[in-house]
């Protein structure tokens, strides 16, 4: 039916969004873990500096045993990361139905997304509401739903008035048991009596004698055309009676479009919302993407002087941790902001009708 078309069209929309969902998802899991990377190389590198300076004589040994526990920290840190991304992986590979024993040679493609300038935002999220109502499928199937409960409306209605019904039927068949004179029978006469005085014999009137043989099955086609049987028959309905069931009926099929219309109210209602809701979160994640821009510049040039003190022995680990910290959480806030403004945007595409891909 138009509505079952309806349903599964928006089932393939759902799909799609997942599975962008589930892509957008492992693209931020491995950043996260390049970030988790990056650190626990940067502290590797100072385990092994300050394994030379201990064995130099030149630092004390406490201060490698805090570094060498932060080294710990990070990898666990790392690992964690790790998991995250191959949970995140193996989530795409079950949407898109295929086999999870393969995860491990399974990757995907990450465009380079570093300028997200080029990614321009609507001016106005109705061009992307107005699409959504035009074309999406929920909206045709609920459309589609009204339209159905008012015909139902008026099928119901007419059960008031008489009813006309006319059939014809046509028919023939065919018998085994059809036969027909093929061969040349015999002509008998059989004594019935004889002649009074004569003793003659008196015969009957000839009579033909026909065998198995002169018989055989008429034809199949012959049989179609010569028993076939027509019959045109006619009823005329006056509802006396049944007013109570129409009635019933007729109000059970008014119920149903007054409860179809406010579903197709909704629906749009539903996507006009959905709109606004991704437009005002692009606007909201465009916002913070240069917020944390701007954090992850300062915190990178305070780790580096701070590292640079840590070398020197000017500040200890837990001044060293806290700035590396700081710059951790603005790098990973950042990517989570980019690609959270990216997919907004193309949940706005999405709604507009375009496919959804990460080119500008």
């Amino acid at each position: 039916s138009e509505t079952a078309r309806w349903n599964y069209e928006k089932m393939r929309n759902d799909v799609a969004l997942n599975v962008a969902s589930a892509y957008l998802s492992v693209i931020i899991n491995k950043e996260f873990m390049d970030i988790a990377r990056r650190t626990l190389d940067g502290t590797d590198r100072q385990v092994r500096r300050m394994e030379k300076l201990v064995s130099a004589g030149q630092l004390a040994v406490s201060n490698l045993n805090d570094m060498q526990a932060q080294l710990a920290s990070d990898n666990a840190s790392f690992v964690s990361a790790e998991n995250n991304y191959r949970l995140s992986k193996l989530s795409l590979l079950q949407l898109l139905q295929l086999d999870a024993q393969k995860l491990d040679q399974f990757n995907i493609i990450i465009p380079k997304l570093d300028d997200i300038e080029q990614y321009s935002l609507l001016s106005n999220p109705d061009i992307a509401v107005q699409a959504a109502i035009n074309n999406f499928p929920e909206i045709k199937s609920a459309t589609t739903g009204v339209a159905s409960a008012a015909l139902g409306r008026k099928i119901a209605a007419s059960a008031y008035y008489p009813s006309l019904n006319a059939s014809f039927s046509y028919g023939t068949g065919f018998s085994g048991a059809a036969k027909v004179v093929t061969g040349n029978p015999d002509t008998l006469a059989f004594p019935i009596g004889t002649v009074l005085g004569t003793n003659d014999l008196v015969l009957s009137l000839p009579q033909l004698a026909y065998s198995s043989d002169d018989y055989k099955t008429k034809a199949f086609n012959s049989q179609l055309q010569d028993n076939v049987n027509r019959s045109l028959f006619f009823s005329l309905n006056i509802p006396l009676f049944n007013g109570f069931s129409t009635h019933t009926g007729v109000k059970r099929a008014e119920i149903n479009h007054r409860q179809a219309e406010p579903q197709l109210e909704q629906t749009k209602q539903a996507i006009t919302q959905n709109v606004y809701q991704a437009y005002n979160d692009a606007q909201a994640a465009l916002a913070s993407y240069y917020a944390f821009k701007s954090s992850v510049t300062a915190s990178v040039k305070a780790f580096e002087w701070a590292e640079l003190r840590f070398e020197q022995g000017m500040s200890n680990i837990t001044e060293y941790s806290d700035a590396r910290m700081r710059m951790e959480i603005a790098q990973a806030n950042l990517a989570r902001s980019k690609y959270d403004y990216i997919f907004k945007l193309k949940v706005l595409d999405f709604y507009q009708g375009k496919a959804i891909t990460l080119q500008p």
